[in-house]
Parts: structure tokens; C-alpha cells; sequence
């Protein structure tokens, strides 16, 4: 199968290029024997390799509609090998994801330019990058992002360039993209993700670098960590006010080593566990009448 891509000048005062490309991997699309991709405009592409990235129309057949497509295409031997790199990414490992929460591949194409080896990967258009931080996105998305990036680990995958750049909102729903630097991975993920729960206090708990210090950026779970007067405490410590008053200075009374827990905790709850804050403040409230009426 060949592929024309029709790409506009790369400088202002340049000349529209034509490349001919041909299909390098049988198995990642079928179809009519010659389709055709016209760029509409660039959209991003590389600052150490030329990669160029464009969005555009993929024409299957003058029968039938052109398809809104993205085009990644590397001029050169290092460029071309990043781009069949992540082209072997999606029609291998990934492919069950192809439509759920990475693009639809039509295929990955390569040839011969000016510029040495070429080959460019074409996938379907799915939306633009976050423009929200991380932290700040909604908890909706925050879980689809989530249930993605667990399906990719669980491909036997590390991104390896988590960035806001690299997660389309593809109406409503996220869409991971850029595979280039990828890497085979066995996933050591040993607790299930969940958002809202407090946070796992270090790598080892969930067990994979990648998930957990992007989990963290992302900001999906509640703080691992309790402070009470001077020091931080695993936050089991914040279930039982009696146990973190335990924790206090020798030269604390019970009476004010409880009550600055029933403080600290009621306040932490009021912050990450709103919809409990008042079941919460009644019990701690309580605790405090009984103790007091036991002395």
C-alpha cells in the first residue's frame, strides 16, 4: 500500500512537499492499495529531531468522506526510527487500546526523502491537550487518565513522557498519545488506584516509579501524612485521636495532647473528607465528654 502525504512548505518562503510513502507494517491496516494525506496544518512536532506533526485528511477512497487524521511523520535515520518505534507501540502491545484511550492507527508508512530515511505514523485526530494542570483537572477525567495509564502498564508499557502535552481531551474523555520513548515494562503495581484514598507513603507501597510520582502530580489521593504538633504520622494515626495523642510530649497532659488530636484530625477531615466532617466532629466531640467526665 502507498501512501501520498501532501504537506505545506516548512518555511514561508518554501515550496509544498509530496512524499510517497509505503505501507511498512501489513498488519496495522487494511484497505484500498493507494490513500492519500493532505495537511491541513502543523501542529506540533520535535525541537531535537525533525518530526513533524500535522493534522489533516486521510482519503481512503473518492467514495467515501476523508478521515480527520493526525500525521507524525521523522525525516532521517533517528527521526524515523522514533516514529516506527511508536508506530510498533500501537499496532503491537497497545492495540486492544486503539480507540479507548490511545488513537486509532492506520498505519505506519516509509520510504526515501532529501533528508534520508522517512517514515511517518498516521492516526486518528483525537482532540487537543489538556490546557488544566495536573492537580486541578476533574475528578471524572482524573479517573479516566487513571484507568488509562493502568491499561498501558498493564500492556507491559512505561510512557516514559507523561506530560499535560501528551493527554488529549478527546471529547470528555482522555486519550494518551507520543510513545516515542516507551519502554518494555513489567509493572510492579501492587495496590489498586484509587481516587480519593489516602496516598501510598512511599514508592515502594504501590510499586512503580512511573504511576506513582504522576499520580502524585495528578494529585488523586488524599495526603499520606498527618501533623501533629511537630512531626508528621502515618495517617492510620489520624482513625484513633486517642493513638496520636499518644505521640505527643511527655510534658503534654492527656487533656491537651487529646484535644489538640481531636483538632488536628477534625481539621483534616474538614479539608480532604468533607462529606464526613460533621459524623466526624459529633464522635470526636463525644470522645472529649466521656474522657472528661472520667477524670
Amino acid at each position: 500500500m502507498a501512501l501520498t502525504v501532501f504537506l505545506p512548505p516548512f518555511y514561508l518562503d518554501g515550496t509544498p512537499e509530496t512524499y510517497i510513502l509505503r505501507n511498512g507494517d501489513t498488519n496495522a491496516c487494511s484497505g484500498p492499495s493507494d490513500i492519500s494525506f493532505r495537511s491541513l496544518k502543523r501542529i506540533g512536532g520535535s525541537d531535537f529531531y525533525r518530526i513533524d506533526v500535522y493534522r489533516g485528511e486521510l482519503t481512503l477512497s473518492s467514495d467515501e468522506p476523508p478521515l480527520d487524521v493526525v500525521c507524525k511523520i521523522g525525516f532521517g535515520r533517528k527521526a524515523k526510527d522514533r516514529v516506527s518505534h511508536e508506530a510498533s507501540m500501537y499496532t503491537g502491545k497497545l492495540s486492544h487500546l486503539q480507540g479507548e484511550c490511545i488513537p486509532h492507527c492506520h498505519g505506519y508508512f516509509e520510504g526515501g526523502t532529501d533528508e534520508g530515511p522517512t517514515g511517518c505514523i498516521v492516526l486518528a485526530y483525537c482532540g487537543e491537550p489538556i490546557k488544566e494542570m495536573l492537580g486541578y483537572l476533574p475528578d471524572k477525567f482524573k479517573i479516566g487518565i487513571v484507568h488509562a495509564l493502568v491499561g498501558i502498564h498493564d500492556a507491559g508499557l512505561n510512557h516514559l513522557d507523561l506530560t499535560a502535552g501528551n493527554i488529549l481531551d478527546y471529547n470528555g474523555r482522555p486519550m494518551i498519545i507520543d510513545f516515542e520513548d516507551s519502554e518494555d515494562h513489567e509493572c510492579g503495581r501492587q495496590i489498586d488506584i484509587e481516587i480519593g484514598a489516602p496516598g501510598p507513603s512511599a514508592i515502594m507501597e504501590i510499586g512503580c516509579p512511573e504511576l506513582y510520582q504522576f499520580f502524585l502530580d495528578l494529585k488523586i489521593w488524599t495526603p499520606a501524612f498527618i501533623r501533629y504538633i511537630d512531626n508528621y504520622w502515618p495517617i492510620k494515626f489520624a482513625f484513633d485521636a486517642r493513638t496520636l495523642a499518644m505521640t505527643a510530649p511527655s510534658h503534654w497532659s492527656q487533656e491537651e495532647a487529646l484535644k489538640e488530636a481531636n483538632r488536628v484530625i477534625v481539621e483534616h477531615v474538614k479539608t480532604y473528607y468533607p462529606a464526613e466532617y460533621d459524623h466526624w466532629r459529633a464522635s470526636f466531640s463525644e470522645l472529649i465528654k466521656l474522657l472528661s467526665l472520667s477524670q
